[in-house]
């Protein structure tokens, strides 16, 4: 207590000084901080108070504590039970399953717009299409009109520039006939076997398939001739080109010297 008068007489000397010297805004400043020096002295009492009371309330339990004798037990038959009676039993209810939080959407958009189509650039298009497919017909009439070899090279060049066109597999089956029909087998067996190859499901697979059992023929690979007759007969029944590959088979079942014949030719 001593300390804290001698704080607070510091503090009203520094006031009266500051008051003769600073003014009243530096006598402001010291009364503020001296009202909160006095409130931490008050609280730093109470605190202290309320220590007192509880370490003296601790001493007091203490000495009765001491003084409690437990008295001796007369009939060991009333022993108190092991559970206690006062015991209250509670049922413990299962968790319940959270509900499913609702799905928010997502805070940006997710469709796509649909943009339309500039309609001059699909007309341009269009234009260009018809324009490609008359002028494809125009090559493919003319090629077909060549004479002899002519007609044959006209033809590759047909396939090479339009590899799509629906008539490409038989373009290139006729080549490998004018190819035959002027004695170059080579020529004729390596287009047979790519319109064979590159176009599987074309409608001159039958007539491919025929020009190459004709090569197997010329190259006396009499097993290779037959599996490939065989093969046409079974997967193209109503063909021409199965047809004849029925004859053949029969021709070389029961001749097998006979003389092989070149197979009809297919286009116009």
């Amino acid at each position: 207590m001593r300390s804290c008068a001698r704080e607070v007489l510091a503090a009203l000397l520094l006031l009266v000084g500051g008051c003769a010297t600073g003014g009243r805004d530096a006598a402001r400043r010291d009364i503020e901080v001296l009202q909160a020096e006095v409130r931490q002295l008050r609280q730093d009492n109470a605190e202290l108070a309320r220590r007192v009371d509880s370490l003296q309330t601790h001493l007091e339990l203490s000495s009765a504590s001491r003084t409690v004798r437990v008295a001796p037990r007369e009939d060991a038959a009333e022993t108190a039970p092991v559970i206690p009676p006062d015991l209250a039993v509670v049922h413990v209810a299962p968790p319940v399953a959270a509900a499913p939080r609702p799905r928010t959407p997502p805070p940006v958009p997710t469709s796509v717009p649909i943009a339309e189509p500039d309609a001059a650039r699909v007309d341009a298009l269009s234009r260009h299409g018809r324009d490609l497919a008359a002028e494809s017909e125009a090559e493919l009439k003319k090629a077909r009109a060549a004479p002899s070899t002519k007609r044959a090279r006209l033809l590759e060049e047909f396939v090479e520039r339009y590899p799509r066109h629906p008539e490409a597999d038989n373009a290139l089956v006729e080549a490998a006939t004018v190819w035959a029909d002027a004695g170059l087998e080579t020529q004729a067996c390596d287009l047979a076997k790519r319109a064979a190859g590159d176009y599987p499901a074309g409608d001159a697979l039958p007539e491919a398939l025929e020009r190459l059992a004709w090569c197997e023929q010329h190259r006396g690979a009499r097993e290779g001739e037959r599996k490939l007759l065989e093969r046409l007969v079974q997967e193209f029944p109503r063909s021409p080109a199965a047809q004849r590959a029925g004859t053949r088979l029969a021709t070389i079942s029961g001749r097998t010297g006979a003389t092989p014949e070149s197979p009809a030719r297919s286009g116009p």
